[in-house]
């Protein structure tokens, strides 16, 4: 007769409660809609046939109208994909500063437009100064930088709530909160509308590059409960040693099995999203993803 004991019940429950199980259909893509119906379709029938039906809805915000955006849920029935990720990429630190193609307004417009598709989480910068999203501008890692993306996102936290959606903070090496623990200890300022997007390559200073396992540890481990997304791609230092090359998942020099058992550690459901792929390497991609996972 099996031996249970007190604590080992007590452990086993707190492991089935807390540790949400792997399932396929948590995998996604990034889905570039285009501008008009024919891209948009086309796009859609694309990650349709790679076998995936969750995605990132990427929407050029300054090149669409609202006749557009009404027609989208319809696309995406007829493909049979849930878009539970919305990018709405407005720089949250210098809104002014437009560095991919959504303006303030436009993210008003993607917290309005949400629910239509079905979208839960909404995504964008913390942001910068600066005009090229690849190049740091040193007032990014000051705390008025900080102060501006708090500034920014308390203004819509209301919203957020009223729409039922989460808002998925984004950084890279370049701009405000660099790395896990920055971004972290800003999470700590904002109520739990407000998550991090999880993605290795984003939160790994150069310098510390070659301890690239020791610091996905740690982002894990500082930013566990305010994760809100996951990003799947890859990094490698690029030739000049001061920035990455940064290609799509398990192109590059990334620890995929650790990052993947982080994952599977994570107490909450959470959209995992493979990014910096072109179409004809979907179906690929997905079928090495779900193999490791």
């Amino acid at each position: 007769m099996l031996d249970i004991n007190r604590r080992t019940f007590i452990g086993s429950a707190t492991s089935a409660v807390f540790t949400a199980p792997w399932k396929a259909d948590r995998l996604g893509i990034v889905c570039s809609s285009g501008n008009d119906e024919s891209s948009a379709r086309k796009a859609l029938a694309a990650v349709r046939h790679a076998g995936f039906d969750l995605i990132q809805l990427q929407i050029p915000w300054g090149k669409v109208d609202d006749t557009f955006l009404k027609k989208m849920p319809g696309w995406l029935n007829r493909e049979g994909i849930r878009a539970e990720v919305l990018g709405a990429y407005v720089n949250c630190c210098e809104p002014e500063n437009v560095i991919m193609d959504c303006r303030r307004s436009d993210f008003e417009r993607a917290i309005r437009f949400a629910g239509t598709i079905g979208a839960r989480r909404i995504v964008a910068w913390t942001g910068g100064f600066g005009a090229d999203l690849m190049k740091s501008d040193p007032k990014n890692f000051t705390p008025m930088a900080e102060e501006n993306v708090c500034r920014f996102v308390e203004s819509y936290t209301k919203s957020l709530e009223n729409h039922g959606l989460q808002l998925a903070l984004e950084t890279y090496i370049t701009l405000t909160c660099p790395d896990a623990l920055s971004l972290s200890n800003l999470l700590k300022r904002l109520p739990r509308c407000v998550g991090a997007v999880m993605d290795p390559p984003n939160l790994t200073p150069i310098d510390k590059y070659e301890q690239r396992d020791e610091v996905l540890a740690e982002m894990f481990r500082l930013l566990e409960d305010r994760i809100a997304l996951i990003h799947l791609k890859d990094f490698r230092l690029a030739a000049d040693g001061r920035s990455y090359q940064l290609p799509g998942p398990l192109q590059g020099e990334m620890n995929y099995r650790l990052f993947i058992d982080k994952i599977k550690s994570l107490p909450q459901q959470i959209p995992i999203i493979a990014e910096h792929l072109a179409p004809d390497r979907y179906r690929e991609a997905r079928s090495r993803l779900l193999s490791l996972f």
